[in-house]
């Protein structure tokens, strides 16, 4: 619907922000919302709640695109992940991180299965973690990143969510696709990139998924309102 009184939105996103703040695990974010970062969280809002829906976030560093991510999964009840690039952090580690947040997306979460996955161009050390990416733009989840004995554990613990779906096949290949199709429907990315530099040009041409199935919000130059209310605030 269309918002038709902002000021009344904006003093339920203060809200929301101050709740999130509130939380002992999360990032405390000190975050001024002045209107383009209020439009901003709606448009991420609404497209982390599409189904299947990707967002691509394009800006410069500092324009605000993981922190209003982030209050945008609160208000919407969903679990965040963020790479921690470590030392020798390789694409071996990518991928157990990756099947970690599988796991919590498709039947560990419990309540909360709904989530975000926040990824830069600075989390891009290797050029294969984009093609992984690519893969899970495309068809929701990287192939053939699981081994045989490892799923087979996974169906073990899948039994009871499967049932509770109303489930009662129980083939190999039939918890398989239970499990992989809860990934899809229940996993978001939001992919924060600059358009500053060759990389950006490179990256849209080679991975042409980061265009193609996302939805693309460009964070423009802040205002000068904005820039009034940020220092308002922080000189007040």
């Amino acid at each position: 619907e269309e918002v038709t009184d902002f000021p009344k939105l904006r003093e339920y996103l203060n809200d929301k922000l101050e709740h999130y703040n509130m939380q002992p695990k999360l990032i405390k974010m000190d975050l001024v919302l002045f209107k383009d970062a209020i439009t901003h969280i709606a448009k991420v809002y609404r497209i982390i709640n599409l189904k299947r829906g990707h967002a691509f976030l394009v800006g410069v560093g500092g324009s605000g695109r993981h922190s209003l991510t982030r209050l945008a999964a609160f208000i919407s009840q969903m679990n965040v992940f963020q790479l921690e690039i470590t030392k020798g952090f390789a694409l071996k580690h990518f991928r157990e991180f990756l099947k970690v947040m599988y796991e919590m997306a498709a039947f560990r979460g419990k309540d909360k299965l709904k989530t975000v996955f926040i990824f830069s161009d600075n989390d891009a050390v290797h050029e294969s973690f984009l093609e992984d990416i690519q893969n899970m733009l495309n068809g929701g989840v990287v192939p053939n990143l699981y081994l045989p004995d490892e799923l087979a554990k996974i169906r073990d613990e899948l039994k009871r969510p499967y049932k509770k779906a109303g489930n009662t096949v129980e083939t190999p290949d039939a918890m398989n696709e239970f499990f992989f199709n809860n990934i899809k429907d229940n996993l978001h990315l939001s992919i924060c990139m600059s358009p500053i530099g060759q990389a950006f040009r490179d990256y849209c041409r080679m991975y042409p998924a980061l265009t193609n199935n996302t939805t693309i919000d460009w964070f423009m130059g802040w205002p000068a309102d904005a820039l009034t209310e940020v220092a308002m605030k922080f000189l007040g």
